[in-house]
């Protein structure tokens, strides 16, 4: 693949250093400073190569590459040919690979910030996964990019283990990609806010125009570390100060050691879709293309239908769960209340009632029967909502591999340990402190029984830990 920004400018993946590290480029820039225009030109060479295109946009902007090339829009106002549906990634993916299908999903369609980035970056693996037989040359463009790979998740709704699992994907595509003939460019306008080692794994980035409000954390975030490595001479070491009066199109390009100013002159071969979004011509939709569609269409229906059914199995699991908790902290309170009488039993000597004189250690004896008694209706309410929880996380996250839960269930020391483990199990990958695992599962953190459970887990490595997180892999 020949990528041509202008003539003086190639970038020839026959030759060194993309032969050897592969395409991983960073578009970063203001409003206005030509990042979706470079992106679009470069998307336009790939496909005139014949390579397939994958695009993730959150505005309308791509719809117009339509106008010369047979290429898929999923939702948006403009173009579309679907409405983007974030189920199946697999499907999509298979799409993409298979029979060399170009999308543009139009990601604000999506209202659900978490089923977004669980969908593109479930959609990255089976990507990466399916190209290992085929090979197509896939050029992979996500926009605002640091909404997919934040440098900080403060603020976010979405919890951070689903964003880890979203940069773990990212950086997959930029280490992977040569190997597997995937090319990615990420774009944002912030590049300050996007994860470091992801802005690291970048081979060229080209910084644009960027309003002084910007600029403090554009030299702080970004160009410092370039100055710090001293892999620069004095006349190639430029500030963000400098990017504030460039042109449109203009970019600091950084490669490797070398810095330097590119003018973009290739031209466009479609419009430019944030000028003119509406469509005045659209390239004839080949069979294979049409037939994909077709069966991504019905895939989807039947994807759609079968969530809608496991979300009212869903919710229905959570009510009754919610009864089973309510249960659960009914018998707690007859629990602590036995324990408190047996206390007191054990102090003051009962006088019953009657003739009949009944002894202390009767009195004892009878009160243990009936802690025994609850006790065991506890133990039954505990195996009822054990399972209610794995029934509900078992639907969004089967397990995968050998069942390592049926293995050592009857190792386990105590319900306890059971519940973290298969908890840990169904939600593979993800970290948890131990603060959010006893708030999950309904157990004090600092107990006896909780601590005991993670130590045994621990000794016997079935689960992952550091200082602060617990989690299987």
């Amino acid at each position: 693949m020949k990528l041509r920004l202008s003539p003086n400018f190639i970038i020839d993946s026959d030759t060194s250093p993309w032969n050897i590290e592969g395409i991983r480029l960073a578009i970063f820039g203001g409003p206005g400073s030509g990042k979706s225009w470079t992106a679009a030109l470069l998307s336009e060479q790939w496909l005139d190569q014949g390579g397939t295109a994958v695009i993730f946009e959150p505005r309308a902007e791509y719809q117009t590459l339509k106008e010369r090339y047979d290429i898929v829009v999923f939702g948006g106002p403009y173009g579309k040919d679907m409405d983007f549906l974030p189920v199946t990634p697999k499907t999509y993916a298979k799409a993409v690979v298979e029979d060399g299908v170009s999308m543009i999903f139009y990601t604000s369609d999506v209202d659900e910030e978490d089923k977004l980035i669980n969908f593109v970056s479930a959609f990255f693996k089976h990507l990466l996964k399916l190209q290992e037989i085929h090979k197509r040359p896939i050029l992979l463009i996500i926009e605002e990019s640091q909404e997919y790979a934040p440098r900080t998740t403060k603020g976010r709704t979405v919890p951070p283990w689903i964003f880890s699992k979203m940069i773990k994907a990212f950086r997959d595509c930029f280490l992977q990609g040569r190997k597997l003939n995937v090319s990615t460019i990420a774009v944002s306008p912030r590049p300050q806010d996007i994860d470091f080692g992801i802005r690291q794994l970048a081979n060229l980035t080209l910084y644009g125009k960027f309003s002084r409000q910007d600029i403090g954390y554009i030299d702080r975030e970004c160009f410092l570390p370039y100055r710090q490595k001293g892999e620069f001479t004095q006349a190639q070491i430029y500030k963000a100060h400098d990017l504030i009066d460039l042109p449109t199109a203009k970019w600091l390009m950084i490669s490797g050691k070398e810095a330097k100013y590119i003018q973009v002159t290739e031209p466009r071969k479609t419009h430019h879709g944030a000028e003119t979004p509406k469509l005045t011509y659209i390239a004839p939709r080949k069979q294979k293309t049409q037939k994909s569609i077709e069966t991504l269409s019905q895939t989807l229906k039947f994807a759609v239908q079968e969530e809608q059914r496991e979300q009212t199995e869903l919710e229905k699991a959570k009510r009754k769960l919610k009864t089973l908790e309510d249960t659960l902290t009914e018998k707690d309170k007859e629990m602590e209340s036995l324990k408190t009488a047996l206390k007191v039993a054990g102090a003051i000597k009962i006088e019953p009632q009657g003739t009949k004189e009944v002894s202390q250690k009767e009195i004892d004896k009878r009160v243990l029967e009936v802690l025994h008694y609850i006790q065991g209706e506890i133990n039954k309410v505990f195996a009822k909502v054990d399972q209610e929880y794995f029934d509900v996380y078992s639907k969004t996250a089967p397990l995968e591999g050998p069942d390592l839960y049926k293995v050592w269930e009857p190792k386990m020391p105590s319900l306890c340990a059971k519940r973290i483990f298969k908890y840990l199990l169904v939600n593979r990958s993800a970290k948890y402190t131990k603060a959010q695992l006893g708030a999950y599962l309904g157990y004090k953190s600092s107990s006896g029984t909780f601590n005991g459970a993670i130590s045994f887990l621990k000794q016997n490595n079935l689960i992952k830990h550091d200082e602060k997180y617990l989690w299987v892999e």
